[in-house]
């Protein structure tokens, strides 16, 4: 297991490497001036000291070597170019928690109803109680999220008057957002859970503890439950890098200050060194994510880990 583990780490350093590259001289080669908006009605001089103080006077490659160093020294993503005196890691230190609020919150229902919806639907294969819930989660899936938002803004904020439309700070404005946000995964752990519990229940050692006269729950639970979560734990990976990030549309339709509206903001300003540290840093997220499903792998199903050295 601890070369299975160190394995897996190095690919992940690899991959970030690849991810930190690759994004560094996207954006980079983007077309645009990443300091028009702020220095258009500037003299030539003082455009020149600010495109120094961000090192957009040096040669690319140069820019790079120091960008590296900053993130594998200090960690430092650079100064945003919109918002003066402000760093980007002062944005995700300050934002990530709001987005994180909300996606943890989304996160355990979607997993908690989710795969209690999936387990209830494939026990109950084409009875009523399955097809009612395959209906609603074809539906779920199919309507986008932003679609879900504007009703339970209709419908529960102008209509019934049972919360604010957005803000943020209290606990009645978790409602709406956390609401718009989970619909959509619990439609998709149900779907992805009740497909592998059906598969799982057709399987040879399932069939032979039934006829041992092992218990119902015990099958269910040391079985079943074990062997068809495979694929809600690969789900869950980049679920859990995207509560920081969390829906970037959903954050700015309710107003919330976290790191998805940032990201739209910096995106629509051309503000270059804010895109490039939060695109980087949820990149690190995201693989940390897969480095930990890979892991979880391992624990959840020892033959995972054994083909892999074999391999």
């Amino acid at each position: 297991m601890f070369k299975f583990i160190i394995k897996r780490i190095f690919y992940a350093l690899i991959t970030l490497f690849i991810i930190i590259t690759l994004t560094f001289f996207l954006i980079a080669g983007a077309p645009g001036d990443p300091i028009a908006a702020k220095v258009e009605q500037m003299p030539e001089d003082a455009k020149q000291v600010i495109r120094i103080k961000y090192g957009l006077d040096k040669p690319i490659i140069e820019r790079y070597l120091i960008y590296m160093k900053n993130i594998t020294t200090t960690g430092d993503f650079g100064e945003s170019i919109i918002y003066t005196g402000k760093s980007v890691n002062d944005v995700i230190k300050e934002n990530a928690p709001i987005s994180a609020k909300i996606g943890i919150i989304a996160l355990a229902l979607q997993l908690t109803i989710g795969v209690l919806l999936g387990l209830i639907s494939a026990f109950n294969r084409e009875k009523i109680g399955d097809n009612i819930i395959r209906v609603l989660v074809v539906l779920a899936i199919c309507i986008p999220g932003f679609v879900f938002a504007a009703l339970l803004q209709y419908f529960l904020a102008f209509k019934w008057k049972l919360v604010p439309v957005f803000g943020w700070g209290e606990l009645k404005h978790y409602i709406l957002p956390v609401l718009a946000y989970t619909i959509g995964g619990i439609a998709s752990y149900t779907k992805y859970m009740r497909s592998s519990t059906l598969s799982v229940i057709g399987e040879d050692y399932i069939l032979t503890a039934k006829s041992k006269g092992c218990k119902r729950k015990r099958i269910v639970k040391k079985h079943i439950l074990r062997n068809s979560i495979i694929p809600i734990i690969t789900m869950t990976g980049p679920a859990i890098a995207g509560i920081f990030g969390g829906s970037f549309i959903i954050e700015r339709i309710f107003s919330i200050p976290g790191l998805g509206r940032y990201y739209v903001d910096a995106v629509s300003n051309n503000d270059y060194t804010m895109v490039l540290g939060l695109t980087i840093f949820f990149a690190i997220l995201y693989v940390i994510s897969l480095l930990v499903v890979d892991i979880s792998y391992g624990f959840a199903d020892p033959r995972i880990r054994v083909t892999d050295s074999e391999a």
